[in-house]
Formats: structure tokens, sequence, C-alpha cells
């Protein structure tokens, strides 16, 4: 249990929340703002790179990038068997696999406390987690990886469980939002967890498929912000923030889209790589792997690996559009690891410029044309403004009204496990201490 002087601890996520819509008062917010008012907030919270969902929360439950860490991007591709991985939903790996840090759940867990969580990424079978709900974005992972337990409690609360994988399709993920935000106040009332994830995904959802700044967006915003109102208005009176502290935070900004860059047909028309009668991927000798506004390029069976990855770095990087190109070499001031380290990733990282996103597509004519599907992306360099994420905290010790200059996502996992008075082991950020009336009590080892 939590002792005297220790809160428990409530963390929110809202994906895709841009730092920037603080600012904005067309962007209704009321109980965010009222919270923020009440606690701390931090207006631009650098995420890391590529700034996409599985790779920032990540950096947010362990406090170090990429290259400690291991997840490397939303979408990679599998050198063992050719194939391109999703990894939003959890469809593939348990966390144990993918995480190579000690998660914020497995350091509490250590401690002797309880953690919970609800659609937080990467958390598949996290065997510190009592109760989780793990993402899922079809049926058949919602079926297969969802514990027995978790499964009946969602059929005895009237969730319609054999439909859960139609909420998670893209512009249904609102239905799926309110249940997660009905079952956080559950969850919470009845398990009573000393940690508490949750996650919120219509506002990433909206903005991808209508921009940022759109009347949908606008629209997603404040119903996640009704959301969370809710679940505030299900606790005991008071729980937040005499007695349980509470963070709300974002992974990434957004950027709008107008235009696509399919580096794999340009590698189709070198010669790369061939598709077969389907648009499949077949025969290739390299392959690129879009994460939005970044990308991964993959050199597949080469006997000069290297050099190949420094020549197509160069011609990809010719492409309109494309604003930056890394090889291995430039990888540590990413936060990237080495394709020799971790296998999952590519050989180049790029990044395009504003106002365009990769596709992985390679059956196309021309390499260039305008968006499809997309209206707005991220996965670009965390350091563009609009790609800045938030955070606020309000509860037992945080003091009320600081604002926060510039801060890190590697600063959020060691200021959560201050919070809970567990310390994660040498983590790359800091935590917040100019958010705090007193010091905290002595971390648990």
């Amino acid at each position: 249990m939590v002792g005297p002087t220790m809160a428990r601890l409530i963390v929110i996520s809202i994906d895709g929340l841009a730092g920037f819509y603080w600012d904005d008062p067309a962007a209704r917010m009321p109980t965010l703002r009222g919270l923020a008012a009440r606690g701390a907030l931090a207006r631009s919270v650098e995420s890391v790179f590529p700034s996409t969902t599985w790779p920032s929360h990540a950096t947010i439950v362990t406090g170090v990038r990429s290259h400690r860490h291991g997840v490397v991007a939303n979408s990679i591709l599998n050198r063992e068997t050719g194939v391109a991985e999703d990894l939003t939903g959890d469809p593939i790996y348990d966390a144990a696999a993918l995480y190579h840090a000690p998660t914020l759940w497995d350091v509490a867990r250590a401690a002797g406390l309880t953690a919970a969580a609800l659609d937080w990424p990467g958390t598949r079978r996290a065997a510190a987690l009592g109760f989780n709900l793990p993402f899922f974005k079809d049926q058949r992972v919602f079926h297969e990886h969802t514990a027995p337990e978790v499964l009946g409690e969602l059929s005895s609360l009237g969730y319609p469980v054999g439909r859960m994988g139609e909420w998670a399709e893209l512009p249904k993920r609102f239905m799926k939002d309110a249940m997660v935000a009905e079952l956080a106040a559950h969850v919470f009332g009845r398990h009573r967890p000393d940690l508490l994830l949750v996650h919120f995904l219509c506002t990433d959802s909206f903005q991808h498929l209508w921009g940022p700044r759109s009347p949908e967006a606008y629209w997603a915003i404040e119903y996640v912000d009704e959301r969370i109102a809710r679940l505030l208005a299900r606790l005991p009176e008071g729980e937040v923030p005499e007695r349980t502290a509470l963070v709300v935070l974002s992974d990434h900004g957004f950027l709008p889209v107008e235009r696509e860059i399919r580096p794999n047909v340009r590698l189709r028309q070198l010669g790369l790589l061939r598709v077969d009668d389907a648009g499949g991927v077949r025969d290739a000798r390299a392959r690129f792997v879009a994460n939005g506004g970044g990308g991964l390029l993959y050199v597949l069976g080469h006997h000069d690996r290297a050099g190949l990855a420094r020549e197509l770095a160069a011609e990809l990087g010719r492409l309109d559009g494309v604003a930056n190109a890394w090889t291995e070499d430039l990888f540590p001031a990413l936060g990237l690891p080495s394709p020799g380290a971790n296998p999952r990733l590519g050989d180049v990282a790029f990044e395009t410029e504003s106002g365009a996103m990769f596709v992985s597509e390679a059956v196309d004519a021309e390499p260039l044309g305008p968006t499809r599907r997309y209206r707005g992306a991220h996965g670009h360099l965390p350091s563009r403004p609009e790609n800045r994420a938030f955070l606020l905290a309000v509860g037992p010790g945080i003091k009320p009204g600081v604002e926060l200059g510039p801060i890190a996502t590697v600063d959020i996992a060691p200021t959560l496990g201050h919070l809970l008075g567990v310390a994660l082991p040498d983590v790359e950020g800091r935590v917040l201490t100019e958010i705090f009336e007193a010091p905290a009590a002595p971390a648990r080892e």
C-alpha cells in the first residue's frame, strides 16, 4: 500500500494533444485548464524521435529514449521474416519483448505497489500490471490478450465485448475513449491501484483524419476533456487533488499534411525491390517503413550494407519534401540505437518537411503526390514547435500555479516515480523538483 506521505497516482495520456492548443481559444478544455490552474503546467514538452505513440509512451514510463528502452518506432521491418510490423494495438509483442529497460509499473511492483492500465500502449501481458485492458485495434487482439477476469469484469459492467474491435476503428475511437473513462473510475474505486495509467486516443485519430486545428480536432479535444471531467466526478469527493495526484500529458504534437512521399516507389524504380500482383513488396534489397513525418530505411542482404545505406540516404534525401536523412553514425544524437544493437531499427532514418508525410506504398507510378488519406501527421523531430507535447500535474504536495519552461519526455518517468516514492534506475531525465511544495519522501529501493 501507499505510505502515509505518498499519494496514489493517476496518469492520463491524451494522444496527440499538442502544446500549442493551450494558447488556442478555440480549444475548449475547461477541465484541463481548471486542473492546470490548481497545479503545474508545461506547455512545451520535447518528445522523442520518431515522435510516434509507441516510442513516446515507452519513454514516458522508462525515462530513457529508444537506444535504451528498445521501442524504436510505431512501424518497423522484421529483418528475419521480411514482414513490416505495425506495433500499434500490440498485435505481435508482449510487453516483456518490447522493453529493454524497467518501466514505471515494474518498479512500482518491486516496491510493493499495485498498478493498473487502460488502453496504455505497450502493455500486452505486462506481468506487473494487476488490472490491464491492453491497447488493441482489432477484436482478435482484444480477446486473445486481455485476461479472462478483465473480460468478465467488462461483461458484468455491460460493455459489448464482442464489438471492441469495431470501437477501435479510426473514426469510432471516441466510443472506446468513453468506455476507458468510465472503466478508469470503476477500476480506481474497486481495485484501488497505487498507479493507474489511462490513455485516450480520439484526439490523435481525428487529427490524422482531418488535420490539427480542424473542427473535428477541436471536437475531439472537448470530448476528451468532458470524459476526464466525468472520470473525476465519479471519484470520491476531494480524491483529486487532496489524496491522489493526477498527471495529464501528451506524447507528441501534430503537423498538417498536404502531400505524401513514397520512398518505396523510388526503390522500385531503382530495381531494389519488386512488388507482387497484389501490390505487396517482395525480393527487396532495401525497403522503407513509414512512420508519419519520420521513416526508416532497411538495407537487406547486401554485402556492403553501410555503403548502400549511404547511397540511398543521399538518393532518397533528394526527394522533394524530405528534410533530413541520418545514417547510423548520427543515430546517437537522435537517441536511437545502432541496427546492430537493435535490429528492429533501420539503417537510415528520415524526416519530412512540414506539410508532408511518408507512406510505405510501393505500387504508385510516382514517389510524390497529394495526400490520399491523412490531413495530419507526427513522427517529425520533436524540436519542431508544432510537435511539442504538454504536461500538467495537480495533487498532494504539488504547487499551484506553477508554469514550467520547456521540459523533455525523459523527465516524466522520474517525476512520476518521485510522486509514488520509487526511483527508476539510471534514467536520462530529471525529477521536476520545481513543481513540489517540499521534498518528497525518500524513494523506496
